[in-house]
């Protein structure tokens, strides 16, 4: 063989193809952990926007409702309670019962004879629910009625779950006097 003779040894060769496979799948390995993380925080988000629905669909009943009692068993009365309680039963301004409480992680909703049904989705869990009311009562109380909502949970699942608390207070939107 001449010495001018041009190209690439076989040990060249193999080492560049090394060089290239290692670098080829340090880049594919990086591609894939954004793909990973971009999935993870998508579902995150759709779970906090299904929280946020929730939440307005909570305040929206609650502030627009009436005769509000917390306790474990509805007697269709009214009562303040100001340690809370995990269910909140009240009257909606369709003049129906309605009822929020927590159950196997969720919470869960019913209105009048309908059945129950899940109001925040199975991305997030709920660990717990609280309902604190206060100005409830009938006359001579003055207090506007309110509702102040505690939920502690979770949102996502594995290591893309990210822990919530959230307090709101819910004021009603007609006089109870």
């Amino acid at each position: 063989m001449s010495k001018n003779s041009r190209g690439f040894t076989l040990v060249e060769m193999t080492v560049s193809l090394g060089l290239f496979t290692i670098i080829m799948f340090i880049t594919t390995s990086a591609f894939l952990s954004v793909v990973n993380t971009d999935r993870k925080s998508r579902s995150v988000r759709i779970a906090t926007d299904n929280l946020n629905i929730a939440l307005e669909d909570v305040s929206r009943r609650i502030k627009t409702g009436s005769t509000y009692y917390c306790g474990s068993i509805d007697t269709l009365g009214v009562l303040d309670c100001p340690a809370g309680g995990n269910s909140l039963f009240f009257t909606g301004q369709d003049a129906l019962r309605a009822s929020y409480t927590l159950i196997n992680g969720a919470i869960w909703r019913t209105i009048g004879a309908s059945p129950l049904v899940q109001v925040t989705s199975t991305e997030i869990n709920i660990t717990g629910l609280r309902f604190i009311v206060s100005g409830s009562a009938p006359f001579p109380d003055t207090a506007q009625p309110r509702v102040v909502a505690v939920i502690d949970g979770s949102i996502g699942t594995g290591t893309a779950s990210t822990t919530l608390k959230i307090q709101t207070t819910i004021t009603q939107r007609a006089y109870d006097n």
